[in-house]
This record gives structure tokens, sequence and C-alpha cells, in this order.
């Protein structure tokens, strides 16, 4: 069995023991077959919008002999049924395109679901969404891949809509103190000082950016 990078093998630690799971845009099946032969879940849905990564993950399953991954075409969510999961791992697509999938979706605003959310961009535009949809972060994970720093955000629907800070929104429930997270955080700093410097610069208001620097700032305990 092929074995899972970084980004993957977080994900697959974060899911809940004995959970049935649907793997939202699944490509080539890695991780729906790991979930299944490690026993971390029972059963998994492995979706995706078209023909060819379902087709490369049918050939897998079979290579690998694993039981109990069904493969469905469709968009999104639209191939599950409400209640036939627990968790939903939705990874590897920009942040826009995830909360769409979730907006699109009615059965997923229950508390019953577990969400594992990987973006590959814009995950400050899905914190904001999860926020102002009344959903809680369980956890935030920083994993590196390669060159990049990428985040898994676990959370849950609690019903309870919120406004947070845009520090937040760019930096999420990250811890400071694990390396990672912290790498993940300074960048946010460093861009926000970036913009700052060059307003400041130019004779331009940069007190937004100022106020969202000391904010970051305050994140990373300087």
């Amino acid at each position: 069995m092929r074995e899972l990078k970084n980004r993957l093998k977080t994900i697959e630690s974060l899911v809940p023991k004995g959970a049935r799971v649907a793997d939202i845009g699944t490509d080539h099946g890695h991780l729906p077959i790991s979930l299944v032969r490690s026993k971390i879940a029972t059963k998994v849905i492995a979706c995706d919008i078209n023909e060819k990564p379902l087709a490369n993950a049918k050939d897998n399953i079979e290579k690998t002999a694993t039981e109990n991954v069904e493969l469905r075409l469709g968009d999104g969510l639209a191939p599950i049924k409400p209640k036939e999961v627990d968790c939903v791992i939705i990874a590897g697509m920009g942040g826009e395109v995830i909360a769409g999938i979730l907006e699109n979706c009615s059965f997923i605003k229950d508390e019953s679901y577990t969400l594992l959310l990987q973006p590959m961009t814009s995950a400050d535009f899905l914190r904001k969404y999860l926020c102002k949809n009344g959903y809680s972060f369980v956890s935030e994970t920083a994993v590196a891949e390669g060159k990049r720093i990428y985040t898994v955000i676990k959370a849950v629907y609690c019903g309870e809509k919120s406004e947070r800070s845009e520090a937040f929104y760019l930096c999420g429930k990250l811890d400071p103190k694990d390396d990672t997270a912290r790498l993940y955080i300074e960048k946010q700093q460093k861009i926000a000082l970036k913009a700052l410097t060059d307003l400041k610069n130019n004779n331009m208001d940069y007190s937004h950016y100022e106020e969202l620097y000391n904010d970051i700032t305050k994140i990373l305990g300087e």
C-alpha cells in the first residue's frame, strides 16, 4: 500500500475511530484505502466530480484488495445521503470551493457530523464562512508538505454564528507553540507587515494593517 503524504496523514490522524467517512474529491483513493486498512474507518464513500479520478481510485482499491470503500460520481456532497456517514473530509481544494460545497448541502448543518477541511488556498475565506454559518472549530493543525504549510480544520456545526477578528480568519485556531503552526502564523505576520510598511512609505492610511500586525503578534505571544 502506498504511504500517505504528510497532508493526508494528518487528516487521517484526525478521523474519529470507527467513523463512517465521506471523502469528497477523493482523487486516487489513497486516503480511503488507508483509513479502512488501518481500521480507523469502518466504511468510506469516496466521491469525485470526474470519472477519471474514480477510475484511478477503483484501480488502487482492486490492487490493494480493499473492502468497504464505495465509489460515487457527483458534485460535492450531492452523492451522500443524510446520516449515511458521520465524518466528512473535503481536502485539496480552495477555501471558496470547500465553503461552496458546505453551502450547497443542507443536511451537513447537524452536530453529528465531524468535518475535516483542508484548504489549499484561501483558508481565511473558509474560516470566515464557518464562523458566519454556525460552525465551531474543534481544532486546527498545521502540516508541512514540500515547501508549503497547510492547515487542517476540524469543525462541527453548533448553530451559533460568530464574528471573529481578521487575525483569527488569517491564523485560525493554530497553536503558536507548535513549530509548524508558528511558521504559518509568522507568514501571515510578515504579509501584514509588508502591507503596513508599503502604505506607510507611500503616506497612505496604514492603521488597518498596523492593527492587524499587532493582533497577529499577540497571537504569537511576542
